[in-house]
């Protein structure tokens, strides 16, 4: 038995023990105890919200204070959660989206979230342009929902493209850098962009 069949055995455990609906709640608790950039009472957007984890993670940190809206392209189950909002809709129908946080009292936001991630086609080039397609998107939402200050956590495959990616993250954002969690598969090739202190109108050279 691998060593990365292991890793996801514990965490998918781990979850299910815990009531969360997927491992990647143990991503972002990784990502939280090592930033802190979730904070109680934040309004926090998660984009790519489906099957519900960084939601469930998210609405215990922000508390009876906050707002969480969580948006996907499908329609997700039903969440028992007087802080959060369910959204079905698409990233790339930006206006509209955007229209309904603003109107919802989503924006500002404090930090914005994404888990987005392909359907992989096992050719590594094609998942990771598909990949960055999917954060990038998420981060020109994010740059018009964001106060300023705020924070963007997306995650990434990586490849060539990664670069340039982060390069105009750090045009918009105070400081910028990538982590990848242990909850992680051993074998996957994602990261995570961490964007901290967001400059609305700014672009740093």
């Amino acid at each position: 038995m691998s060593k990365s069949f292991n890793v996801r055995d514990k965490y998918f455990k781990k979850a299910k023990d815990q009531g969360y609906r997927a491992r990647s709640a143990f991503k972002l608790l990784e990502i939280q105890k090592k930033f802190r950039l979730i904070k109680r009472g934040d309004v926090v957007v998660d984009l790519g919200a489906a099957p519900g984890s960084f939601i469930q993670v998210i609405s215990e940190i922000v508390g009876e204070d906050g707002m969480v809206a969580g948006i996907d392209l499908e329609e997700m189950q039903p969440m028992d959660l007087f802080n959060v909002t369910l959204l079905q809709g698409d990233i790339f129908n930006e206006e509209p989206l955007v229209r309904f946080l603003e109107d919802a009292g989503y924006k500002p936001a404090d930090v914005v979230t994404s888990d987005l991630a392909p359907k992989t086609s096992g050719i590594r080039d094609l998942d990771q342009g598909r990949s960055m397609q999917l954060t990038d998107q998420a981060a020109e939402i994010a740059m018009k929902i964001l106060k300023p200050g705020g924070d963007f956590i997306g995650k990434i495959f990586q490849g060539e493209e990664l670069h340039h990616f982060l390069i105009k993250m750090k045009r918009h954002f105070k400081k910028v850098q990538t982590y990848k969690p242990k909850a992680t598969r051993e074998r996957s090739f994602e990261t995570y962009v961490i964007a901290e202190g967001f400059q609305p109108d700014t672009i740093r050279s």
